[in-house]
């Protein structure tokens, strides 16, 4: 019984590491590295909008509801302005006024880099969508978040 466990154990092991090689060598594989930042262009307007005209766009397409019912999140630790309306979550980072080393800075670094942000350091990491210094979390928005994701990011992006 024993070497049949440790037969099943070193199969099993062989297996994973050829579908990890299967899939990093596959032409469609991208290292999630490369989609950091992607399509970003450091001159678009999304860099001088604010939160409230981000919020008016997206809900001029009918994406979300009127923005006067969103609410405001907790944010202090995490961005300078957080608001949810119908269910997405829309963060925003006041970039010429973020202070070095302060957990802000931290969370919006880790956005950029990894496209993650560990929640005020507690280990829940969430996936974002990134769109110059503004990030969206969709898991709990109400509608199509296909639609809304693409939304946002063409969002203040040059034409």
């Amino acid at each position: 019984m024993k070497r049949f466990t440790i037969l099943f154990s070193v199969l099993l092991v062989l297996g994973f590491g050829g579908v990890l090689a299967y899939v990093a060598a596959s032409p469609e594989f991208v290292p999630p590295a490369a989609l950091i930042g992607e399509g970003e262009d450091p001159d678009a307007p999304i860099w001088d909008m604010t939160m409230d005209e981000v919020l008016a766009e997206l809900a001029a397409q009918g994406l979300i509801d009127d923005p006067a019912s969103a609410i405001s999140l907790a944010s202090d630790g995490l961005c300078t302005d957080a608001r949810q309306v119908s269910g997405a979550e829309f963060y925003w980072w006041d970039l010429e006024n973020l202070k070095e080393g302060s957990q802000e800075e931290t969370a919006y670094k880790s956005l950029k880099s990894d496209g993650v942000i560990d929640l005020y350091g507690s280990g829940h990491i969430l996936s974002y969508v990134h769109n110059g210094p503004f990030a969206m979390w969709l898991d709990l928005y109400e509608g199509d978040p296909g639609a809304l994701e693409q939304a946002f990011k063409d969002v203040g992006q040059a034409e």
